[in-house]
This record gives C-alpha cells, structure tokens and sequence, in this order.
C-alpha cells in the first residue's frame, strides 16, 4: 500500500508538473486575444519591459516545474548525479532571472495592490528560496540544500495551486472572479509553503 500511495504522488506530481506546462505553452503564440492577455491594456501588453517579465517569467516557470520533479527522485539522481548537477544549475538560472521578471510583471496584475502585492510575495519567496537552496550546496550542506529545495519547488507549484484554487473559488466557493482573483494571489504559495515545512519537519518527505 505504501508502495503504491508513493508511486500515485509521484504520478500526480509529474501529470500536474508537465501538465501547467504544456497549458502555459499556449501564451507563446504571442497573441494578446486569449486568457490574461486580453485583460491587459494593448499600450501595456505591446511594451516590450512588460513582454520580458511576462514570458520570462513563464519561461522560468515551465522549466523549473519541469526539471523539478526529476530532482526528487533518489534513484534517478543517485545513477545520474552529473545530469542532476546540470539540471540543478537551470533550475537555479532559470529561477533567479524569471523571479525578477515575475516581480517587474506582477506590478502590473490584474484586481489592484492585493493581486499585486500577492504576486510579488512569490517572487520574492522564489528568488530566495532558490538562492538558499543554492547557497547551502555550494557550503557542502546536503540536508539544508535540501530542506531549500523542497520550499524552492513549493513556490514553483504556486502555477500548479493557482489553477487550482482558481475554479474552485468560483465554481465550488461561488466567488467572483475579482475576489477569487485576489484571494488566490496569496493562497498560490502561502499555503504551499506551510506544507512544505509540514513535510520537512515531519520527516514525511524523504529524497
């Protein structure tokens, strides 16, 4: 049983992973008709320091959430440490710059300062979580790099709870899309956060 409630998690963690993944390819059509970008002003959309903080950020966000995973498998990183160490390293690249894009960009989010400030939080949690998890690699603390890792990946699935908690503050809560909105700037990653200290702390969560 144990077994198999371990391979679900894995499972689920790689589907919703590469899933938000594939979805977020959409916005590289570069049209600004479909989803978020049709909400934005056409002056701000066409702007080209808005442009690099939007998709950079995504960017960022599709190859931390990708690499991510493979990260936390034991047996896969202890036959391929070298491809850990590279994967590891645009993890952390791809993170510390689309962290500041993610900043610059959530300036400028949709449903004023609370949305605002929400999105601007995580950018701020990502940036140093990853650089800590960088840090205490680079000082030889293997359980510190680890311990950052897991809260870096926990602000990475922030793409992941959003889409969650999106529909279901509508749908299941019966929320405006203005309130959810809001709302879900904060619960993306805070929550997040706090299960990944449970995790850490409870030990339940070992790699």
């Amino acid at each position: 049983m144990k077994t198999f409630s371990l391979a679900l998690i894995r499972f689920l963690f790689f589907f919703f992973a590469f899933g938000v993944s594939l979805y977020a390819l959409q916005y590289f059509n570069f049209r600004t008709d479909t989803n978020i970008l049709s909400s934005k002003p056409a002056d701000l959309s066409a702007q080209w320091p808005w442009r690099i903080g939007f998709y950079g950020h995504i960017t960022a966000g599709i190859l931390a959430l990708c690499i991510g995973p493979f990260q936390f498998l034991r047996k896969f990183r202890a036959k391929n440490l070298p491809l850990h160490r590279r994967f590891g390293k645009i993890y952390v690249l791809a993170i510390l710059a689309g962290s500041i894009c993610a900043f610059y960009a959530a300036l400028f989010a949709n449903e004023g300062i609370i949305a605002q400030t929400g999105f601007m939080g995580l950018a701020v949690a990502w940036f140093y979580t990853t650089l800590r998890a960088y840090q205490t690699i680079r000082k030889g603390d293997l359980p510190g790099h680890k311990r950052w890792m897991v809260r870096s990946y926990a602000c990475t699935m922030a793409a992941v709870t959003l889409r969650i908690w999106l529909p279901l503050g509508m749908v299941g809560f019966h929320f405006s899309f203005h309130d959810t909105y809001r709302a879900v700037a904060w619960l993306c990653w805070v929550p997040n956060l706090f299960v990944a200290e449970w995790l850490i702390y409870s030990k339940k969560f070992e790699y």
